[in-house]
């Protein structure tokens, strides 16, 4: 079981890294409805991995014959491939003029409850994680761990996905008003930054990925 947390671990750093659910995240908490329209957008990228990992499940990835080695290191070295040429294609784009910001972040300026709810939904199912996500299962899918091991790496996988909201919601909830202009300044960064860290995140764990599925396969 070790063994298999271990393997997990760049996907589960992977599933925390993400900016745009971070961003949104914040954006909401500075919202009238804060708390709740923060909840909603988590957890509806909790709904759509949730979804995804129980497929997975049904599918056999408590099962050790499920998924081969290779197989699994085929998937991560497709997913690292993927990334880097999603990489490629961000650094290639025109830069835009500073301070501007995506328009799914406007739209959530003046969200409520249901449509935070909805746009997590969208940001969710487009959401490069979920190649990181399907990664992972066909990890613990082409391990010899059991029902009971496979789940708990789900959850780890599930829990790692959450922390881009757990942690903005949980200084909020601690420090209230207080924490504003902090998360503010946080999300004021990564909107500046937003291609630079989209690069470098695609970049970053597309030739981690590839780099280990590669030499897993020679």
């Amino acid at each position: 079981m070790g063994d298999l947390i271990w393997l997990l671990v760049p996907e589960m750093i992977g599933l925390v890294i993400t900016p745009a659910a971070v961003v949104g995240c914040v954006l909401l908490l500075e919202s009238a409805n804060a708390v709740r329209n923060a909840l909603a957008f988590g957890s509806a990228f909790l709904l759509v991995y949730s979804q995804i990992a129980v497929a997975a499940l049904l599918g056999g990835a408590g099962d050790p014959s499920a998924t081969s080695k290779t197989v699994s290191n085929w998937v991560g070295l497709i997913v690292g491939v993927l990334f880097l040429v999603v990489g490629v294609i961000l650094l290639a784009q025109r830069p835009k003029p500073a301070g501007t910001a995506p328009k799914w972040m406007s739209a959530l300026e003046s969200a409520t409850p249901r449509t935070a709810f909805i746009a997590g939904l969208t940001l969710g199912t487009i959401n490069p994680n979920i190649f990181i996500l399907l990664s992972g299962m066909t990890i613990i899918s082409s391990s010899h761990v059991g029902v009971g091991g496979a789940l708990l790496g789900t959850v780890l996988l599930l829990i790692s996905s959450m922390l881009d909201f757990i942690i903005p919601i949980g200084i909020f909830t601690i420090l209230g008003t207080r924490a504003q202009r902090g998360l503010s300044a946080a999300k004021a960064w990564m909107v500046r930054h937003n291609k630079a860290l989209g690069v470098g995140v695609f970049f970053g764990f597309g030739t981690l990925f590839a780099l280990r599925g590669l030499f897993a396969l020679i």
